[in-house]
């Protein structure tokens, strides 16, 4: 920045901040409320990633769309398990409790 420059504007509004809707609700959580909401979406997680599923110890996996139904499984588990990283760090930047 030379001398005489403006100095930089905030971020637009879409750039790395929540929307009004999802920081009302970050907020509005309880600490246990949020503590529970959270806690419960990580444990389904691990439930669900380390307890085989049915169809595997009923017999041979079938294909689907060309996919064996493991792959679409795990698949869909970690879209999951990344939903709930991504909407929890939602929560904690619009509470302020990021580092």
């Amino acid at each position: 920045m030379t001398p005489g420059e403006a100095p930089p504007s905030a971020p637009p509004r879409g750039a790395g901040r929540p929307s009004g809707r999802f920081a009302r609700w970050a907020v509005a959580l309880s600490p246990r409320r949020k503590w529970a909401f959270f806690g419960s979406w990580f444990a389904l997680d691990a439930v669900l990633a380390l307890v085989p599923p049915v169809y595997w110890t009923a017999g041979a996996p079938r294909f689907q769309s060309g996919f064996p139904l493991s792959v679409c499984y795990f698949l869909a588990l970690g879209a999951h398990i990344s939903a709930g990283v991504v909407v929890l760090y939602g929560v904690e930047a619009a509470r302020g409790e990021l580092d």
